[in-house]
């Protein structure tokens, strides 16, 4: 199962004295894959034991190496050099990594950028359960080198790979959709109770984990805020008092 969170999502960043809350992206910036896994897991109640992070450079490579990509893009795509217009296309490398990263001519934002970017991600896994590509990822990993970090193990990755070929090959993916509050000038996303609560339970039910009622500072302060997803008009999201809510800076798109 893929589920998308919106990288600007209002999140009380884990291990970091409590009380401090900033875009969710922030996490990794801050303290890395220990800090975004942990982040993560408090924010949706769901125990994280690994991660993966993948460099944008390795997901070139990654449709470089099963060279079968083909999409369908309901909007004109156009970054550094690279136009995909509306249509069918089959893409290399390059072409994939503009197609997942280009949001702001997205009329969805990064919301369309997500829907992109798990269509990608969905092929390449497909794909490569393939015995061709299969019996050759060894080598792309050893390609890959420092594009990918893991706190898996050697073995536990070989384990992965010998294993991966019995999976069903269906993949479901989903993603979380907030509304927009301003807050010390920067927008974020506010996801309600309501859909942190589903996305628990549907990541949970996938882990064979009993249902497990939310309660972390995200739901605490939506229930500051009760009028707030009635409002359809632009608002601010109030009672974020007594905590550190910072508009955390970085060249990340």
């Amino acid at each position: 199962m893929v589920y998308s969170i919106p990288r600007d999502s209002l999140a009380e960043m884990a291990d970091d004295h409590g009380g401090n809350i900033q875009k969710i992206n922030a996490a990794y910036e801050i303290g890395k894959a220990k800090m975004a896994k942990k982040t993560v897991s408090q924010f949706l109640g769901l125990p994280i034991d690994y991660s993966v992070t993948v460099d944008m450079g390795a997901l070139k490579e990654l449709v470089d190496f099963v060279r079968e990509f083909t999409i369908d893009t309901v909007i004109d795509v156009n970054l550094n050099g690279q136009v995909i217009p509306q249509g069918h296309h089959h893409l290399n490398g390059d072409q994939a990594l503009a197609y997942s990263r280009m949001r702001y001519q997205d009329p969805r934002g990064d919301y369309g950028r997500q829907l992109r970017q798990q269509e990608v991600l969905k092929q390449v896994a497909q794909k490569i359960q393939k015995p061709k590509y299969l019996m050759n990822i060894g080598d792309l990993m050893t390609k890959l080198g420092q594009k990918i970090s893991t706190d898996f193990t050697a073995d536990q990755v070989k384990q992965l790979i010998r294993n991966y070929h019995q999976s069903s090959g269906e993949i479901v993916s989903s993603q979380l959709l907030g509304k927009t509050a301003w807050l010390n000038g920067s927008a974020y996303q506010i996801i309600s109770t309501e859909d942190l609560q589903a996305a628990s339970n549907r990541l949970r039910e996938n882990l064979a984990l009993p249902e497990q009622t939310l309660t972390n500072t995200e739901t605490r302060l939506n229930d500051m805020n009760p009028a707030f997803f009635d409002d359809e008009s632009p608002t601010t999201y109030f009672n974020v008092r007594g905590y550190n809510v910072t508009r955390y800076t970085n060249n990340t798109d």
